[in-house]
């Protein structure tokens, strides 16, 4: 039997409503995420967040990830940077401006853990939480930090290059 796969036909607003009620018998969903905005914790199309349906009786904190929909009807994964009576306020792990405010009710979902580089990583652990809030504190440098890790990360790619290449060009002499 033959299976063909078939990627983003169904609008995020249809499936959250067709998985609701497993979410309200304690079901989990495991999503992976489009785009960058949640580097360095989450890359898109690679790393997951495991969510639980935010009912009302979790009580959210900063740096909890949740789950909400915009007044566009996208659904947006991004992290809790404050709680105050006016709502809930977000901001993306790699961006600068704070979203917000969200009422209660606007926030669907939240991470009760995330998978990172297949490494599963609970919202309780003391260097998750460590490297948080260090980002968090960083808020204005973010985006020189993620401009230097990836030129750093280019440069690293270029010598894996240059060395395996190196290796193959001795051994091709050698044999």
């Amino acid at each position: 039997m033959k299976f063909s796969s078939v990627e983003n036909t169904v609008p995020a607003a249809v499936w959250f409503e067709a998985i609701k009620p497993l979410l309200r018998e304690g079901c989990q969903l495991k999503i992976c995420p489009e785009g960058r905005s949640m580097v360095p914790f989450l890359t898109g199309n690679r790393d997951y967040a495991v969510l639980s349906i935010a009912d009302g009786k979790y009580k959210f904190k900063k740096n909890d990830i949740v789950l909400y929909r915009i007044e566009s009807g996208i659904h947006v994964l991004h992290r809790v940077c404050r709680i105050n009576k006016n709502g809930v306020y977000t901001l993306g792990d790699a961006c600068l401006e704070i979203e917000g405010p969200f009422q209660r009710e606007d926030i669907l979902a939240s991470a009760d853990y995330i998978i990172r580089k297949g490494r599963i990583i609970d919202r309780e652990n003391r260097w998750y939480l460590f490297f948080v809030t260090v980002w968090t504190l960083i808020r204005p440098a973010r985006h020189a930090v993620i401009k230097s890790y990836f030129s750093l990360k280019r440069i690293k790619n270029k010598i894996k290059r240059l060395l395996k290449r190196r290796r193959k060009n001795r051994s091709n002499r050698n044999g």
